[in-house]
């Protein structure tokens, strides 16, 4: 194997590859990153986990034709130091890989390809087309609450929806649930939701960012038990979770008869303020609403107290309620809202964050009590 590559188009391939290459695992080869000749004008650059895979079409100049793995993140560093444009990587005996860019010079070691582990085929997969921004705003949207407990297997990853004109993508860890959806054109069509896990959509979002433009769209397509994103000449897949998803519609109050609305960024802003002096590890803050005024406020026998009234249109009955300011945060953080509706029906019953201009993005929060 003996090819000349350019180092940006390199770069690509090498970052998303070593975030997906495991070097934790217990198989040494799950740590490097597949380089196979394909053709004599591009190279395979792949890597996987065994649950999530990548593997990108970089142009190069093949002079000898064979592949070779190398270990995936010395390899990104070694190819972003170089001081050219251009890098020639050549294997030698015993599985060594000869780099050279200039008067720079590297030997490495590393293992045989025939070792890699077969990806995901993407080839009898039916792609439809996706909107890159809509899908990175959905998965944007509720990465934050997945749950990061990987035993509350149900809960770690995201509920993915879609009959073709409507995707749905839903979240929760159990304390607060996001909920985002969107119209879209020829999107796929599939029977029943499917459970995309955390560390999956966590790379999709990456490929979006890095490949993707505003007005790019991508391919998705669900097959084998995988979800696949194509973007360009790469291809994402994505082992599902085979687990039940919880009925998420039960957990959204439809009884709320209490109503405000208020701008996004000034009740972010009171939340970080008054959740200075909260407790660190659960923020507990407490929304009283009255007649014209939301009050936000925090008790900390350690710290000491914080208060602050917003002016707000509501002429309901009182209502005290507490919650963990940053899941209410966290939510709002991700909105771009000029507004947003808060809902609530009594102080044990769970609050409801809504987009105003996108009515199907919806923020559920459990009360705590104070």
């Amino acid at each position: 194997m003996e090819f000349t590559i350019q180092k940006a188009d390199f770069l690509n391939g090498l970052y998303l590859a070593s975030g997906i290459a495991d070097r934790k695992s217990t198989m040494p080869i799950l740590a490097n990153v597949l380089l196979r000749s394909d053709g004599k004008e591009r190279i395979v650059c792949a890597a996987t986990d065994l649950n999530v895979a990548v593997s990108s079409q970089i142009p190069a100049r093949v002079r000898k034709e064979g592949g070779l793995t190398l270990g995936a993140r010395h390899l990104h560093d070694i190819i972003k130091g170089l001081p050219g444009d251009d890098a020639t990587l050549t294997r030698t005996e015993n599985n060594w890989c000869l780099i050279r860019s200039g008067k720079v010079q590297y030997k490495i070691v590393g293992l045989p390809d025939r070792d890699f582990p077969r990806l995901p085929d993407h080839h009898e997969v039916n792609f439809a087309t996706f909107s890159a921004v809509t899908l990175g705003e959905m998965i944007r949207r509720t990465f934050f609450a997945i749950a990061t407990d990987e035993s509350r297997y149900h809960l770690s990853g995201a509920l993915f929806e879609c009959d073709g004109k409507t995707a749905r993508m839903v979240a929760t860890d159990g304390h607060r649930l996001s909920k985002v959806e969107r119209s879209v054109t020829g999107g796929p069509t599939l029977s029943q939701g499917v459970l995309i896990p955390r560390k999956g959509l966590g790379e999709i979002r990456k490929a979006l960012e890095t490949l993707g433009g505003e007005d790019d769209n991508v391919e998705l397509g669900f097959h084998g038990g995988n979800v696949f994103v194509r973007v360009a000449d790469l291809v994402l897949s994505v082992k599902l979770v085979d687990a039940q998803f919880p009925p998420y519609e039960m957990v959204i109050p439809k009884d709320a008869d209490k109503t405000v609305k208020l701008p996004r960024a000034t009740l972010l802003e009171s939340l970080r303020r008054v959740s200075l002096l909260a407790a660190d590890r659960i923020k507990a803050i407490k929304l009283s609403l009255e007649k014209g005024t939301l009050r936000i406020a925090s008790d900390n026998p350690d710290l000491g107290e914080a208060t602050e009234e917003i002016d707000v249109d509501y002429s309901g009955g009182p209502l005290s309620i507490g919650f963990n300011a940053t899941y209410i945060a966290d939510f709002l953080g991700e909105l771009d809202d000029d507004e947003v509706k808060l809902e609530f029906a009594g102080e044990l019953d769970p609050g409801v964050v809504r987009s105003v201009k996108a009515a199907g993005d919806i923020g559920v929060i459990m009360p705590m009590r104070i």
